[in-house]
């Protein structure tokens, strides 16, 4: 008799697109953004951006983070 327990098929992780957000932000969208002669006070348009797609990619990265956490995948090997 075989003792290992039965394969489940594996979830799908649809939260883990998320991790695109930080990659459209800063590569893909930077030439557009470029363009853009905006200023806040003293700050040019792209340092601003920037500084936001660093925001963003934290709260991508701690969202996937959660969601990983919470449905018990951080414990796999």
């Amino acid at each position: 008799m075989d003792s290992t327990p039965p394969r489940r098929p594996p979830r799908r992780r649809w939260h883990w697109l998320l991790l695109v957000v930080p990659f459209v932000w800063c590569i893909a969208a930077t030439p557009l953004v470029n363009r853009v002669g905006l200023v806040f006070g003293a700050w040019p348009f792209l340092l601003v951006w920037a500084t936001a797609g660093v925001v963003v990619g934290t709260g991508c990265l701690a969202a996937v983070y959660l969601i990983d956490h919470r449905n018990g995948d951080l414990d796999r090997t």
